[in-house]
């Protein structure tokens, strides 16, 4: 019986997930009937594609757009980007794929078929360009030019290949910006996007859905702490328990009986000193609030992300963190900002609180003086954001600052 009572819950629990979910997606009714569009045309097109023969030259071959992914990223920096390649294709009026995610069904639901390899050898003769490739960034036209001009359209493929959330200048541009706020009135391209293209598969969202039931409260925090950072940011890093701080700022006036704190971390040590701290500084004094994490161990080695633990482990992290009624994440972490994106619960508009040291010259960090601000929005942020203020053409950045929120993308990754 216990175990009976038990699976009722949780299903209860999935339904209102995914009813959630679903209100989400309602808010974006002239996207959705896009997408559905799109979805249709996509897979028509690519049933034709899968008939002909590399000889066969009787018809014309659509015209792509390749998401070539960073398979060594990790979620934070490749969902954004993949996002980033379909919100293109859309614009372009091209067919969308992505090269590389052998994976993507393990974690996604899909649509239609976006796997590359399965059309590629049709289009080895076709001419091709790139509006991305690594650090080279036509920023110039995507902020304020015509994706399909003839310098663009000329070629059949035009391929997409960064680790960044690469599209945010495109909301500004003159030429979409009005039928950008027509199908997403609240600019949040990423969440109208993620929440179509980048659906969780229904075994990870029922784990979900289990570890909320038997651990969330009243009020919910989530920590995101990153402490394995590239080296030549190393020295952003953060002491642990300025985060164990931040949470205690948080429960200060709040009169809410049942708390849980949940902590995600990129490394088992860190995760267990900022748990011990949340336990010292918050639980022992108050045995109303709870302190959990989702037992990820961060020792297992990725060899294909490079990235510490699983990225199952990531996958169920980032929804769970999505499902907190507030965010307190690293500065600097687009997993730490792809989790409020992906936000369904209470993160409307305005972001995580974000924990950051303050630059005390040119070289050092001073981690004692911190910044603790609360971020004006909850898309991914931008890597490539100041490099792009600091390269590009004046008139560029003049209609790139026409975005409300263009602040947002050139100050949280970097």
């Amino acid at each position: 019986m216990k175990h009976h009572i038990v699976y009722v819950t949780t299903s209860v629990m999935l339904i209102l997930i995914l009813t959630e979910k679903e209100k989400q997606r309602q808010r974006y009714p002239k996207f959705n009937a896009l997408y559905d569009d799109y979805t249709k045309k996509h897979n028509r097109e690519v049933a034709k594609l899968l008939n002909k023969t590399t000889k066969d030259n009787s018809t014309k071959l659509p015209k792509v757009i390749v998401m070539k992914l960073w398979m060594t990223s990790g979620f934070g920096n490749k969902l954004p980007v993949i996002a980033c390649g379909f919100f293109y294709s859309l614009i372009t009026d091209r067919l969308f794929f992505i090269d590389g995610f052998y994976n993507f069904d393990d974690y996604f639901e899909k649509d239609f078929d976006h796997d590359w390899k399965n059309v590629a050898g049709l289009y080895k003769n076709s001419k091709s360009r790139y509006l991305h490739d690594a650090w080279a960034n036509d920023f110039q036209i995507i902020t304020r030019g015509n994706l399909t001009n003839e310098e663009i359209s000329k070629h059949d493929i035009v391929y997409v290949h960064s680790w960044d959330y690469v599209c945010a200048p495109l909301i500004s541009n003159p030429n979409y910006k009005e039928w950008i706020s027509s199908i997403i009135p609240d600019n949040k391209v990423y969440s109208a996007i993620s929440q179509r293209l980048l659906r969780i598969q229904p075994n990870i969202t029922e784990k979900v859905a289990n570890f909320v039931n038997n651990n969330f409260g009243e009020y919910n925090i989530g920590i995101h702490l990153r402490m394995i950072k590239n080296i030549h940011i190393g020295h952003t890093i953060t002491p642990t328990e300025h985060f164990c701080h931040a949470a205690k700022m948080l429960m200060v006036g709040t009169e809410r009986k049942n708390v849980t704190i949940f902590v995600a971390a990129d490394d088992n040590k860190n995760r267990d000193i900022l748990i011990n701290c949340l336990n010292s500084t918050i639980a022992s004094k108050n045995d109303s609030v709870k302190i959990i994490h989702a037992g990820n161990d961060m020792n297992v080695g990725n060899s294909v992300t490079e990235n510490p633990g699983t990225e199952v482990g990531a996958i169920v992290d980032l929804s769970i963190l999505s499902y907190c009624d507030d965010l307190v994440v690293t500065f600097g972490s687009s997993f730490s900002f792809l989790a409020s994106a992906m936000s369904y619960k209470s993160l409307p508009l305005w972001g995580p609180y974000v924990v950051m040291p303050v630059k005390n010259n040119n070289d050092d960090f001073v981690i004692d003086k911190i910044w603790l601000w609360k971020a004006t929005f909850n898309e991914p942020c931008m890597y490539f954001g100041k490099l792009f203020l600091k390269e590009s053409d004046p008139e560029t950045i003049k209609v790139f600052k026409t975005n409300p929120f263009w602040m947002y993308y050139v100050e949280e990754c970097t």
